[in-house]
């Protein structure tokens, strides 16, 4: 018979790991669009290119409906600033009118990277699942994103404007929806 030990040990110093590239942001908000409104902007990859900032392209390559109503995309996406220019592919998983998330598929780029989005109409708890809340004029909108850059230069270039960028991404979506359905 063996007997397993178990070690446990302190440290009484912690050091964050300084060589980690991992970053991350969310942000709730509530938003003057409906739960329908936002998914319809947010799940319309092919228009990222025409008001996401540093986005120069967008491309949906695969679209599959899955049985349980789920849709699931292949997407390319270029993003570039000056001389910076990098393609990215993603697997974008649409579950209407609820969420969206986006999980970048190329190595090349990113360790990894997710941006997910969750729709919440702005009803009492009883009342999120009839019929009209998907359409009831505010919604509260959870907004995440996590990457984890492959090169050390990205990832140090990052630190320097990644919550901005963050930012500014989900006003771009929120300025779409403005555009798209307040003219």
């Amino acid at each position: 018979m063996t007997a397993i030990t178990k070690l446990q040990s302190r440290h009484f110093f912690s050091l964050p790991n300084i060589l980690s590239s991992k970053k991350h942001y969310s942000e709730r908000k509530l938003l003057t669009f409906s739960q329908n409104q936002l998914y319809n902007v947010v799940s319309n990859v092919d228009d990222y290119q025409n008001f996401i900032p540093f986005c120069t392209d967008s491309k949906v390559y695969t679209n599959k409906q899955l049985d349980n109503g789920v849709n699931v995309m292949t997407a390319e996406l270029s993003v570039g600033f000056k001389l910076f220019e990098e393609k990215y592919m993603s697997k974008v998983t649409c579950n209407k009118p609820h969420s969206v998330t986006a999980v970048a598929a190329d190595a090349k780029l990113f360790n990894d990277m997710t941006t997910t989005w969750k729709f919440t109409p702005n009803v009492p708890h009883a009342k999120l699942k009839s019929p009209e809340a998907s359409d009831h004029p505010t919604c509260w909108v959870d907004f995440s994103i996590g990457f984890d850059f492959a090169s050390p230069l990205h990832a140090q270039a990052s630190t320097v404007f990644f919550d901005q960028v963050s930012k500014m991404m989900l006003q771009a979506f929120v300025d779409r929806c403005q555009t798209v359905y307040r003219k």
